[in-house]
């Protein structure tokens, strides 16, 4: 396993790791960057492919910049910041386009991802691990815990509130805290395999709820009463706004820039819809801001409930015609409900949304739009809608992880 092997590296695949090719092997390294001739040794063949790590970088590669972070290179958190913030953009929006490519023709428009501009990435979810009173993040491929005095891939605010974790005197059961911060407020989530103690009060700072979750239960105990109302704003013009409740358990995207603008895509191309229909539908972050806009009929389905009821929650809060109800979308479901839509929004988890493609042809809307978190999941997923006779009008890479090797993809798709 210690022999070493010298190769350059020919491509930075979805992910973040660079591919090189020795003898017959292909190879993934971490920590690379294309034209990199380095020196390495294999370490593992995980997930069908052969792996290695750096042991000496012979002729760095032009494109090559001293990362920010002094964990980058173990933290599994970031692949990318030995890249410009250009450079990133420029081969995250080549993964998208290469994924895509079958379906683009003269008459797609393609809408570039822009560079990070801030150093913070603006990561607002966040999962921390405790280890000897630090919070750190996991090393790649492996449990042991990574710390650093700054991580740049949060935001400015999570980075300070993990340094006044450690300050605190947390029971020694926690193994983990989880943070979402929101427009008011943040979720402190609080993680162990035992019970809350009874003694343990949190040290609670202005804008913060705290919960204590056993790890393998869905559910969460409160740590204090009354139980802060948290949650997002979205804007939906220059003057009008919306604030969508969210809860500890529910998902919200992890950049607040990046899902703003997210949204505002989707509502330009929503223009002129009068019923739209969500599947994947969350909490309701991607329509319920198209019910604000102009007030359409919208019908969602989710495979959470607790997403569901708190969809319906904000719909009803809000005075909105949105309903919204629980479904396997990865079964067979009554497709009766959801046909003719203007707009078809499909926003999958990473196994993308199969079932529904296939059904495509018994929906009959008139316009798909299509987020993808994994976009091979995706490009399987528009073969079924190009099969159908569906054309891709419209493609737009989203990083909303900067610094890692992610990134989604936004489509539109007309007959």
């Amino acid at each position: 396993m210690s022999e070493q092997h010298t190769a350059t590296v020919e491509a930075i695949l979805p992910g973040g790791e660079g591919l090189v090719r020795e003898h017959n092997n292909t190879v993934l390294i971490p920590n690379t960057v294309v034209g990199d001739t380095v020196q390495f040794q294999y370490t593992q063949k995980k997930r069908g492919a052969f792996r290695g790590e750096i042991t000496a970088i012979i002729t760095p590669s032009p494109q090559r910049i001293s990362a920010k972070c002094p964990v980058a290179q173990t933290c599994g958190g970031c692949a990318l910041q030995n890249l410009s913030p250009q450079t990133q953009a420029d081969l995250k929006n080549n993964w998208v386009t290469n994924a895509f490519q079958a379906f683009i023709t003269e008459h797609t428009n393609i809408i570039p991802e822009t560079p990070q501009t801030t150093e913070f990435a603006g990561r607002r979810r966040v999962r921390w691990f405790m280890d000897n009173n630090k919070l750190g993040f996991r090393k790649r491929f492996s449990h042991n815990i990574v710390h650093t005095n700054t991580c740049i891939a949060i935001t400015q605010s999570l980075d300070t509130l993990r340094k006044q974790l450690e300050t605190s005197h947390l029971p020694t059961s926690i193994q983990s805290i989880q943070a979402v911060e929101l427009s008011n407020g943040t979720h402190i989530i609080v993680e162990s395999e035992q019970s809350c103690p009874t003694d343990f009060s949190p040290p609670i700072q202005e804008n913060q709820q705290w919960w204590w979750r056993k790890l393998g239960s869905p559910s969460v105990k409160a740590l204090h009463k009354p139980i802060q109302t948290l949650f997002d704003t979205i804007q939906i013009t220059e003057h009008k706004s919306i604030n969508i409740q969210i809860g500890p358990n529910d998902f919200i995207q992890g950049h607040a820039r990046g899902n703003q603008i997210l949204i505002q895509q989707i509502l330009e191309w929503s223009k002129g819809a009068k019923r739209v229909v969500d599947l994947f539908s969350g909490c309701g972050n991607l329509s319920l801001p198209l019910a604000a806009a102009t007030g359409i009929e919208v019908m969602g389905a989710e495979l959470n409930p607790a997403s569901v009821k708190a969809a319906n929650n904000n719909a009803k809060r809000l005075g909105f015609n949105a309903s919204y109800q629980t479904l396997d979308l990865f079964g067979d479901f009554l497709v009766e409900p959801f046909i003719n839509a203007d707009i078809l929004i499909l926003d999958p988890p990473r196994k993308g949304a199969k079932r529904i493609c296939q059904k495509i042809g018994q929906l009959f809307p008139k316009k798909i739009i299509m987020v993808n978190c994994d976009i091979a999941a995706g490009a399987r997923d528009a073969k079924a809608l190009a099969d159908a006779g569906f054309k891709l009008k419209a493609l737009r890479p989203l990083d909303l992880f900067p610094y890692t090797g992610h990134v989604e993809s936004l489509s539109l798709w007309e007959v």
